[in-house]
């Protein structure tokens, strides 16, 4: 992503991605999205700040923007400060493209032809115009610090379950415990 939002559009104004620790978030019944309720629960799960990114990550959308449809891989708030997306896709060879089209929709960028990064499908071309760069860099999104100008991103996973790490049973954290006490009165 860092690649999309430093092409040479944007001359001396590159925007560094960063990337905040991923949340987990259990909500089984939103890791299909078939309705616009759907979507607005997703997105009311924000974490962080009006200037941060949620990314969530879900298995299946078929509805954004009012519009019903089986093709779609994610749906970007336009604009807006969340997007949600198809794991599957998200994790495959248009995954940085297609992260970064919603993105740009967050960034106030809608729709456009000609073949660049906003086009309505993922086409290979991550290429934006200086007039669109113009535009991202006008989004409150867009922060500057003595580095430069910046993005801050939460990935957001749906899960169908809490993952479980397996903790010792107290019983054997005890002898645990009383074994590394036998091993220490020995070594005194």
């Amino acid at each position: 992503m860092d690649s999309i939002f430093s092409q040479a559009s944007f001359g001396s104004s590159a925007i560094d991605i960063r990337y905040g620790a991923t949340t987990e978030i259990v909500a089984p019944d939103l890791l299909t999205i078939t309705t616009g309720a759907e979507v607005s629960s997703v997105f009311g799960l924000h974490v962080g700040a009006a200037n941060v990114v949620n990314f969530y990550f879900i298995d299946t959308l078929s509805f954004c923007g009012g519009v019903f449809n089986t093709g779609f891989a994610g749906c970007g708030e336009l604009p807006g400060n969340d997007f949600v997306v198809e794991s599957s896709i998200a994790a495959g060879g248009f995954g940085a493209e297609l992260l970064a089209h919603e993105l740009g929709h967050n960034l106030g960028l809608g729709h456009q032809g000609g073949g660049n990064l906003m086009n309505s499908s993922l086409n290979g071309n991550t290429s934006l115009t200086a007039g669109q760069v113009a535009n991202i860099l006008a989004s409150p999104l867009v922060q500057s610090d003595s580095s430069g100008f910046f993005i801050n991103i939460n990935p957001i996973l749906i899960l169908a379950e809490a993952v479980s790490v397996p903790v010792p049973a107290p019983a054997t954290a005890l002898l645990m415990l009383l074994g590394l006490l036998v091993v220490r009165r020995r070594a005194a």
